[in-house]
């Protein structure tokens, strides 16, 4: 997309797209209204990126595109124009070189691309830029993000081959519960666990403190627990390590995907809430850790020695392999580029707020947010002030994160949905009866405990141990909550959204997708969640 006079137009779902296909908000992902700027650059970035993505890995689609309504993004599968079976057929053949190779492909990628553009980045950062260079960068950082989601996407989504496992499982077994074959790829290390981890390491060294037990008993006011402990020499140790650990994984942020929220490493009270959690509680990390491992390899032997002598066992072993290597890819990629891509570029974006505060068009360095791309270079061309505007926007952000946005535009197509794409964004219909409703099967097992709904971070406090966390969708900055509740049910996702992804980790009951969750049920609700199932009952009595 280019930065022309009908920039913003184009961002913008209009009628003429509703009526050329069947647009869905990506609350899988997206869940959250979105900043100008930050639409600015996702939109362009995902619809010009898997168009170039897809062909390359010959998928059976042309791309995703992405528009804004309401603040929200909404996607538009674009189904392939020519040969389907013939696609299918060189996609396959493509997939076959690739599976392999997954994991190096990512390391490749982050080694070659992704880290010397961070590099470049905060160097630009955190020295001096010119109005000429601030323009230079900005669009250098547009033609970035392109380039990142369509290696995204070439990166993600050869991952979801790995279905094939279900059907050779249910051919080899006659079972039809082909879903098990996700417990044989619990146990295996990420980002995000070892984010889990390292945190979680701090808190068993603050135990070892009275002083710091003693700062982490109460909950955190709005003072937070920073002010507590920083006046003790214990807290100022604790406070270093941290820094050390942030400097590494502190690039989370309440939403992923935002320039407007800062991040762990600006800001540790959000790494120090998660911190009191687990000095609250008794648990190892590494012994669940371990333990997840120890019975995902006793599974993964009695299903393989099970199998019958034929040619398919054989096929399916080296698939599982594959998938085993490279299984902690999907959490590793949201580590490089979903989070720290938007993370990095923050800085830079900060940086030229700033210029354009000493140039007086801003008032808060953060108001940059607050532009769509076109205003911005057009402000640095033309120092023209905009402060309504902006304070207007500020203000419709506000009334979008309330709204409850419509789940689709458009009229919904007659052929299902890809099953590809039901694993991750899920997509049936909800099937609610008098005091049940169903979703995603995504993690076994049966839990009955008290419903928590949890709409943003700010709602983790009111989380207890074993409370049953309903909610829209989930992200990394979720998992700490993982190791506390008892079993997890959302709106959005299929079984391999991360939401399902990280619950068989933990060993959690979860059924995902369910569409309802969040309306049907309230704090204090009795349910219990048959993540075996996919099947949420309710209306219990305490």
């Amino acid at each position: 997309m280019a930065i022309t006079k009908t920039f913003r137009s184009d961002l913008m779902l209009q009628e003429e797209d509703i009526k050329q296909g069947f647009w869905v908000q990506d609350d899988v992902h997206l869940s959250h209204a979105l900043t100008p700027l930050f639409a600015s650059f996702m939109v362009p970035a995902v619809t010009e990126g898997t168009k170039v993505a897809f062909e390359n890995l010959k998928m059976p689609l042309s791309q995703f595109r992405y528009k804004l309504a309401d603040g929200r993004i909404y996607q538009y599968t674009v189904p392939y124009p020519g040969d389907l079976q013939k696609r299918l057929g060189e996609h396959k053949e493509t997939m076959g070189s690739i599976l392999p190779m997954l994991n190096q492909h990512l390391k490749n990628y982050v080694d070659q691309v992704f880290l010397p553009f961070y590099w470049s980045l905060d160097g630009d950062s955190k020295r001096a830029l010119t109005v000429g260079e601030a323009k230079e960068k900005l669009l250098g950082l547009f033609d970035f993000y392109r380039k990142a989601w369509q290696l995204h996407f070439e990166i993600v989504l050869p991952r979801t081959a790995f279905m094939a496992l279900e059907q050779m499982y249910g051919q080899l077994t006659g079972s039809a519960d082909t879903v098990v074959v996700y417990d044989m790829l619990a146990g295996v290390m990420n980002k995000s666990l070892e984010t889990d981890r390292e945190l979680w390491k701090l808190a068993d060294w603050a135990k070892q403190s009275p002083v710091l037990v003693a700062a982490f008993a109460e909950e955190a006011t709005e003072v937070g627990y920073k002010v507590r402990i920083e006046q003790t020499e214990e807290g100022l140790a604790l406070l270093k390590r941290l820094q050390d650990v942030l400097e590494i994984y502190g690039q989370r942020s309440t939403n992923s995907h935002e320039f407007n929220d800062e991040t762990w490493a600006e800001n540790p009270e959000y790494a120090l809430r998660i911190i009191a959690r687990y000095i609250k509680k008794d648990y190892d990390f590494d012994r669940e850790f371990a333990e997840t491992v120890r019975q995902r390899e006793a599974k993964a032997e009695e299903v393989i020695a099970g199998l019958p002598e034929v040619e398919l066992k054989q096929t399916f072993v080296r698939m599982y392999q594959w998938a085993l290597d490279s299984w902690g890819l999907d959490e590793d990629h949201h580590f490089y580029i979903d989070a720290m891509l938007p993370a990095k570029s923050r800085q830079f974006l900060l940086k030229v707020g700033r210029l354009l505060v000493d140039q007086g068009v801003l008032e808060d360095k953060s108001d940059i947010f607050f532009l769509y791309l076109d205003e911005l270079l057009a402000m640095l061309s033309e120092p023209t002030p905009l402060h309504a505007q902006i304070e207007q926007r500020k203000m419709e952000l506000e009334v979008n994160k309330q709204k409850q946005p419509a789940p689709f535009y458009g009229t919904p197509p007659e052929v299902p949905m890809d099953p590809a794409l039901e694993r991750i964004f899920g997509g049936k219909p909800p099937e609610i009866q008098e005091q049940t409703f169903t979703g995603y099967a995504a993690s076994q097992g049966t839990y009955t405990g008290m419903v928590k709904v949890v709409r943003r971070p700010e709602d983790f406090s009111k989380i207890q141990q074993g409370d049953v966390l309903v909610c829209k969708t989930t992200t990394p900055p979720w998992t700490v909550l993982f190791s506390i509740v008892g079993a997890i049910v959302t709106d959005a996702g299929g079984i391999l959204s991360h939401a399902g992804t990280v619950a068989r980790e933990y060993k959690l009951p979860a059924v995902v997708g369910s569409k309802v969750a969040t309306s049907l049920l309230k704090d204090g609700d009795i349910v219990t969640v048959d993540g075996t199932k996919g099947v949420v009952h309710f209306g219990q009595q305490s």
